[in-house]
């Protein structure tokens, strides 16, 4: 957090797949924020929290998962579930921070490192399920932060290419 509260640009967009405690502190430190979360009475509480808190920036999409919840990641579906696809009603190089956090890890990555301007920042949580080098993050993008808190991982990325 400490990290993220030094490097997010207040004026920043973000986007994040998987709402949570995080969407609120999010949303109070960027200008806008996406958020993408499948799980209907979890997305009531999250809304509920933001508009406790007065938070009006956040772009709130409930989107239902399109395969069983317990399937492991992969990089590509055919056709790629909406959930995901979300992504792609912003420009290439719109979001100063992407947030993965939800389903379809994998193909979250493949779908929003493009969406990610040069500069911004990518982050995965529980990075640590699979191998680093299967994200997909490129491999010029350096690691710039990691934290590790038990049995999970947070990885951060920097897009410089």
């Amino acid at each position: 957090m400490r990290f993220l509260d030094a490097n997010l640009p207040r004026e920043g967009i973000g986007l994040e797949w998987g709402s949570g405690r995080s969407t609120r502190w999010f949303a109070a430190r960027l200008s806008r924020l996406v958020a993408v979360e499948h799980d209907e009475s979890w997305a009531h509480q999250v809304r509920s929290q933001l508009e406790q808190a007065g938070l009006k920036n956040v772009d709130y999409h409930l989107i239902a998962l399109e395969h069983p919840k317990e399937q492991p990641t992969r990089p590509d579906y055919a056709p790629m579930p909406r959930y995901v696809s979300v992504v792609n009603e912003f420009p290439d190089e719109y979001f100063d921070f992407i947030e993965v956090d939800g389903h379809y890890r994998q193909a979250c990555v493949a779908q929003g490192r493009q969406k990610v301007k040069k500069g911004g920042l990518l982050l995965i949580d529980d990075s640590n399920w699979i191998p680093m080098d299967a994200w997909g993050v490129p491999a010029a993008w350096p690691l710039v932060h990691q934290s590790t808190k038990i049995n999970t991982t947070t990885s951060i990325w920097k897009r410089v290419d």
